[in-house]
């Protein structure tokens, strides 16, 4: 059971951030421990989350003693995350589960607001939580998603049918309207994510339908995946912060 909430309340609310960082990556080999201008990746998130005004509580959630002991001397709390969810096949929902498994029932019972920050979006600064944070108590939602328009409409692709020929994801008329003609549409970023944990459990995952879009520019959204996005960064990071 949880507080009742209405569309005053949720400013009101313990606002918790959480930073998952596991030890593996595919694209670049330890990518969260990273040294970037100096310091581990995970560092930019970990500081812009104890920056962030609207956030109480800043929870680091990893297997890997060594970026433990990184998110401790910046500041910030740990939770030790079981090794199975830690892998490649591992869920961000789980590592959210596993998360909420160890507060207090009586925090819970608060409903505090999850702001979800990946560690691979070094460009997402306090100012943007801080934004998003007001915006969405400003909305009347209950969640928001960091998003970027989609480069490419979702309307105009295909997926392969079975004798891999293309077929519209959509009716094939409107994969030949005007882009200008279409809905517009957008991709999340992973740089923000802002839930109140009584919907995740409720909804069983990250909350989307419904969530208030939060539009960040490609650079400051950016998301590292590869060596190429890594190399740009340090690019944006080094004339960002001279």
């Amino acid at each position: 059971m949880v507080l009742a909430m209405d569309d005053n309340l949720l400013a009101s609310r313990p606002v918790v951030a959480l930073v998952p960082a596991r030890s593996g990556s595919k694209g670049v080999p330890r990518k969260n421990m990273v040294n970037v201008l100096g310091v581990p990746l995970l560092t930019y998130t970990i500081k812009a989350a104890l920056e962030a005004s609207c956030i109480h509580d800043v929870w680091l959630s990893s297997e890997d003693d060594e970026i433990l002991g990184v998110g401790q001397r910046l500041g910030a709390k740990v939770v030790i995350r079981p090794s199975k969810l830690a892998t490649d096949e591992a869920s961000a929902t789980q590592v959210v589960q596993h998360f909420l498994s160890t507060l207090p029932q009586d925090f819970l019972f608060l409903d505090p607001l999850i702001v979800y920050l990946q560690p691979t979006s070094p460009l997402r600064t306090a100012k943007h939580i801080d934004e998003a944070y007001t915006r969405l108590c400003s909305s009347g939602a209950r969640s928001l998603i960091s998003v970027n328009d989609s480069a490419i409409s979702p309307y105009k692709t295909f997926k392969l049918d079975g004798n891999g020929l293309l077929q519209s994801l959509f009716e094939e008329k409107i994969s030949n309207f005007r882009r200008q003609d279409l809905p517009r549409t957008c991709a999340p970023n992973g740089a923000i994510y802002m839930f109140l944990s009584s919907d995740f459990v409720d909804r069983g995952g990250f909350p989307s339908n419904g969530s208030l879009p939060f539009f960040m520019s490609r650079t400051d959204g950016l998301d590292i995946d590869s060596p190429d996005d890594l190399k740009l960064a340090v690019e944006l990071m080094r004339d960002a912060y001279g």
